[in-house]
C-alpha cells in the first residue's frame, strides 16, 4: 500500500492528530483533502507548504446539507479516495463531573460529533471510496469506547460516544465487504492534546506517525476492525 501516491480524506485536521496525519501523509507525498469547519494558522502552513496536493473543503461535519456539499466539491478535486479518515472528535466533559454533577445537555452535541458525524461523511463518500485502489475507511475510536475494558467512573459522554463509533464501524463492516472495502476504529494511543492533557507521554505528532503506519499496514477484510496504535486488535 505505502509503495503508491494516496489520495486520503481526514475530517478534523485544524489542530492535534488530524494536523499532524495530514502532515505525515503530506510529507510521504500523498495527497491529503482536508474537510475543516474554518482555516487557522497551522492549516494556512500546510497550505503553502503542499499547494498542489493538499486541498480544504469547508464542512461542519454534524450537517447532512454541508456533507453533501462538500461531496460535490470532493469529486470534483477526484475521482476517488483511497483513505477515509473520520479523526473529528470533540470531549465536552473533560472536568469529570461525578453523574449526580453532570450537564446533560453536552451528549447529544458530542453524539453528533463522535458518533454520527463519521457515519454519516462514510455515507455520502462511499461511491469514491469505492473507486479508490486502498479502499479502506478510518474510524479514530479511542480505548474509552472498550466496554469489557471500561474502567472509568466519569466521562460518559466521550466513553459512550466511541461505544457506539465502535458499533457503527462494526456495522458499517459489515456493509462495506463485498465492496472490498476495509474499516477500521483504532485507539491511537494516549497523546498530549486538549482531549489527552499535557502529561500524556507522546507527543500529537508522534501519534500520529505511529497511526499512519499503522494504517498503511496490508490490511484483510478478515483482520480485526478495533485495535490499538500499532494494529492489535483489542476487547470491544
Amino acid at each position: 500500500m505505502n509503495k503508491q501516491t494516496m489520495t486520503i480524506l481526514i475530517t478534523g485536521t485544524n489542530r492535534g492528530l488530524g494536523f499532524y496525519l495530514a502532515d505525515c501523509f503530506l510529507e510521504e507525498g500523498h495527497t491529503v483533502i482536508s474537510l475543516i469547519r474554518s482555516r487557522n494558522n497551522n492549516i494556512k502552513n500546510l497550505k503553502k507548504k503542499y499547494s498542489l496536493r493538499y486541498f480544504i473543503v469547508p464542512c461542519n461535519v454534524t450537517k447532512e446539507k454541508e456533507i453533501l456539499r462538500s461531496f460535490h466539491k470532493v469529486r470534483k478535486i477526484t475521482p476517488y479516495i483511497d483513505i477515509l479518515i473520520n479523526n473529528a472528535a470533540v470531549h465536552l466533559e473533560q472536568h469529570k463531573p461525578d453523574i449526580q454533577n453532570i450537564n446533560f445537555s453536552c451528549y447529544v452535541p458530542t453524539y453528533k460529533v463522535n458518533s454520527l458525524a463519521p457515519l454519516m461523511i462514510a455515507s455520502r463518500f462511499l461511491p469514491l471510496i469505492k473507486a479508490g485502489r486502498t479502499k479502506l475507511i478510518v474510524n479514530i475510536s479511542s480505548e474509552a469506547g472498550s466496554i469489557e475494558n471500561a474502567y472509568r467512573k466519569t466521562e460518559y459522554s466521550y466513553c459512550m460516544s466511541k461505544a457506539a463509533l465502535n458499533m457503527a464501524s462494526k456495522m458499517l463492516q459489515n456493509r462495506v465487504k463485498d465492496d472490498g472495502i476495509k474499516v477500521l476504529a483504532i485507539h491511537p494511543g494516549w497523546f498530549s492534546s486538549d482531549m489527552g492533557g499535557v502529561d500524556a507521554p507522546v507527543t500529537p505528532g508522534q501519534a500520529a506517525y505511529r497511526v499512519v503506519k499503522t494504517i498503511q499496514k496490508k490490511w484483510s477484510l478478515s483482520d480485526a476492525i478495533y485495535i490499538d496504535p500499532d494494529g492489535k486488535e483489542m476487547a470491544w
